[in-house]
């Protein structure tokens, strides 16, 4: 299955290096974007600063607002893994490996090892040096923002959700701002879990929105359309075909083997559709592993069954955390206690400068991330679907390796004049300079750079939101 092309990201070969900015260092389109690794695409900055817009004349940087998902990592949990060396154990005992099935046992001991070094969820060497790297951007970007002699008093925050990736990361960004600027030491506040904010989906209230990602009607009628469907059901037996044979697949699918994984015996494989999405777990999760242990999972999945199932798991996150439902906000509207935060802090550099944080970090997840670029109605995230019809790669947009890759990331930047007394704000998205939505006006025409005020002003006006 070929990708039709898209309009908000580009991916060139610049000397040899697969980057996610154009060879001019712009965001430009391509005309095909790889995006079978979904929401565990490893990250790459969309834009190269050098080609940001100026800042007006008279602004300088006096605040940065930066939510951030955890970095690349290793599996979640101990189970695709798990299930898949039982599956390849059973094959073996069998006899039933094809010469491609036989090949599986390296990769599969590989991941194994790995994640007894790592551990499950927790972040890689990728993820760390992701996030490092950022640091180090940003550093060089706003040199001014973080001068030893700029507004000496003012803290960092430093938030997290409470779960170890996402700590972890937090952990890799301070450590490189320090390395590189050790004044900083003394600004930055001890990090704490802050889930109202950056894990809302999991944070006491959240109950509702549970309930809609189980019970849903429409929600549970197109994931079963998508994953029940013939096309997903022909690919899982294929792509088991090319690894055992065809008795062996035969008598998978007729339930007469079931795996549990180890750590969690609800974790199963009864057929070859399960068998399908625990090998699909192996090869997303792969590249997110490469500064740990070289793992190449690609033999084992066809690019057209990768394809397919890249949508598969861009429908999950397409109703379960984006653009969702005409009419339905459940998947974002979590969001709002994040954004009241980022005004109040932004509210306090106007009232209380000497007061207000010099720059606040959050490090979260793809359950915040996603909803917080559908809250924004960033670009190609704004586009729900009616009941009665299905998310389509044809018919919309949505890609979460574009908006929430590893370590994906949304920046305020905010900006003060001596002479004016209205704050400016640029927003960044995985470090490409996007609009706010249409409802926002900005300063002018095709600008980038946003009166505070207006800012406030319209995303209140779309969210119905109570600023107190």
């Amino acid at each position: 299955m070929r990708l039709r092309p898209l309009s908000f990201l580009s991916i060139a070969v610049c000397a040899g290096i697969l980057t996610a900015a154009g060879c001019s260092g712009q965001a430009q389109p391509a005309e095909f974007i790889d995006t079978t690794l979904t929401s565990k695409t490893p990250y790459q900055p969309r834009q190269d600063a050098s080609t940001y817009s100026s800042v007006p004349d008279g602004y300088q940087i006096v605040m940065l607002q930066h939510v951030a998902r955890h970095g690349s990592r290793g599996l979640s949990s101990a189970d695709d893994d798990d299930l898949m060396m039982q599956l390849w154990q059973q094959a073996e005992s069998e006899d039933a490996l094809t010469a491609l099935g036989r090949e599986l046992q390296p990769a599969l001991d590989a991941m194994l090892r790995v994640h007894q070094q790592l551990g499950y969820g927790e972040i890689s060497t990728l993820g760390r040096q992701e996030h490092a790297q950022m640091a180090s951007r940003i550093l060089q970007r706003h040199g001014a923002l973080f001068n030893p002699q700029a507004a000496a008093s003012r803290p960092i925050f430093v938030t997290h959700s409470g779960r170890s990736r996402a700590a972890q990361s937090g952990e890799a960004f301070v450590e490189q701002l320090v390395a590189e600027q050790p004044h900083l030491a003394e600004r930055i506040q001890p990090a704490y879990p802050s889930p109202q904010t950056v894990y809302f989906h999991k944070a006491e209230g959240s109950e509702g929105y549970d309930d809609y990602r189980d019970n849903d009607p429409r929600l549970v009628a197109a994931m079963a359309q998508i994953e029940g469907g013939d096309r997903t059901q022909r690919v899982a037996e294929e792509a088991m075909k090319r690894l055992f044979n065809d008795d062996f697949v035969a008598r998978l699918q007729a339930g007469d083997y079931s795996f549990s994984a180890q750590a969690d015996d609800e974790d199963q494989i009864n057929n070859a559709l399960d068998a399908l999405f625990a090998l699909h777990g192996l090869y997303v999760i792969a590249p997110n592993l490469a500064a740990d242990e070289e793992i190449d999972m690609t033999p084992f999945l066809l690019p057209e069954h990768a394809s397919w199932l890249a949508y598969v798991d861009d429908a999950d996150s397409f109703y379960g955390r984006g653009s969702g439902f005409v009419g339905e906000d459940i998947t974002y509207r979590g969001a709002d206690a994040l954004f009241l935060e980022m005004f109040a802090q932004i509210d306090e550099l106007q009232q209380a400068p000497e007061d207000a944080p010099l720059a606040s970090l959050r490090f979260t997840h793809a359950q915040v991330t996603m909803p917080i670029a559908t809250w924004l109605q960033l670009a190609d995230t704004e586009l729900p679907v009616e009941p009665d019809m299905l998310y389509t790669y044809e018919t919309n947009p949505w890609r979460a390796a574009i908006v929430s890759p590893m370590s994906a990331n949304v920046q305020w930047e905010i900006f003060a004049a001596e002479t004016d007394s209205e704050l400016l704000v640029r927003m960044l998205h995985n470090e490409a300079e996007v609009a706010f939505p249409t409802a926002c006006t900005a300063v002018d025409d095709g600008s980038y750079f946003y009166q505070y005020s207006e800012i406030k002003r319209c995303l209140t006006e779309i969210h119905h939101l109570d600023l107190g």
